[in-house]
């Protein structure tokens, strides 16, 4: 939380201001009414809070694009984008860049629908003011969570970041990510639940995150079971699809009951944008690859070389 005993509001309108409008102090301080020297202060306070950040971005180590390449070829994916750096240090902005970069490339127009789901990574890139504007869109998010504790496995909290940041248009499932069984049965007839999976039966992009293989995994969404015999084998998952090392799906007690899209559905999206970063994520990547659950990847230099080492080793191998 900013703590000050400034008013926040004029903080963000004198930053917003500066750093984003591109308007001189003098300018800003005629905008709100204020004396030069207050905005002065105002931008140092920002600053210092942390509601204004800077990053001083390393130079390229080594050639990406060639890295790009060869980890595309070698998952078999359309596309691979890596930030420099590590990324979970940097708070994901790099990832946020690259995801917006893509996200204009794909043109997305007033009625598509744009598919989210939830995970740490995900969360963070919703919230940042690099996003495209996307008037008219639609982002729907994939798996129920209104039960959850831990905003980043909300779903809906990531779908409105994310409208509320690019101007598209939000909607939410209000159910649990797993429903009692009579719960269960009551949605296939709501009409709010009916229009979501509408929604994503004509999906034309998705941002999805990838979770790291079920043992040692410290983040984990409340409706999977943390001691659960069959999902010692995965991987990782996606949309709370957990598959084992070849990409096979893995089930257990009351997955039948999750709200998700299906694997048919999945392999139906045109884009499906997977954000990842961390080495422990390097073998939920390579399977989910397997699996085909997503076309693109966007990830950070440390994470790709790993991907790429042990993906090249078990190829030699093989």
């Amino acid at each position: 939380m900013l703590e000050t005993t400034m008013d926040l509001q004029l903080l963000h309108r004198a930053a917003s201001a500066y750093y984003l409008d591109d308007l001189r102090q003098a300018e800003v301080a005629e905008r709100l009414g204020v004396s030069r020297p207050t905005v002065s202060k105002l931008l140092t306070e920002a600053r210092r809070i942390g509601m204004v950040r800077f990053e001083v971005l390393d130079l390229p180590a080594e050639d990406l694009p060639a890295l790009e390449d060869r980890l595309r070829e070698l998952l078999g994916i359309a596309q691979v984008r890596i930030a420099p750096g590590d990324q979970i240090e940097r708070g994901c902005r790099g990832l946020g860049e690259l995801l917006t970069q893509e996200l204009r490339v794909l043109q997305l127009r007033r009625g598509d629908v744009l598919m989210v789901s939830s995970g740490r990574t995900t969360y963070a890139v919703s919230g940042m003011d690099s996003l495209p504007a996307l008037p008219g869109v639609i982002v729907a998010p994939t798996v129920g969570g209104l039960q959850e504790p831990d905003r980043a496995y909300q779903t809906n909290e990531t779908a409105g970041r994310l409208a509320s940041r690019t101007g598209a248009e939000a909607r939410y499932i209000f159910a649990p990510a797993l429903p009692s069984p009579s719960l269960w049965e009551s949605l296939q007839a709501d009409p709010s639940f009916r229009e979501i999976t509408g929604l994503w039966e004509r999906a034309r992009a998705m941002i999805i995150g990838i979770g790291a293989p079920y043992r040692g995994r410290e983040s984990l969404t409340s409706v999977v079971p943390r001691q659960e015999p069959a999902l010692d084998a995965a991987a990782g998952d996606i949309c709370l699809h957990f598959y084992d090392d070849r990409g096979r799906p893995i089930e257990y007690p009351g997955s039948d009951r999750l709200l998700r899209p299906s694997l048919e559905l999945l392999h139906r999206i045109p884009h499906i944008l997977a954000l990842a970063a961390g080495t422990e994520k390097v073998p939920s990547i390579l399977a989910g690859a397997n699996a085909g659950l997503f076309t693109s990847l966007i990830t950070d230099a440390p994470t790709a070389r790993a991907v790429l080492a042990e993906g090249e080793a078990a190829a030699a191998v093989a």
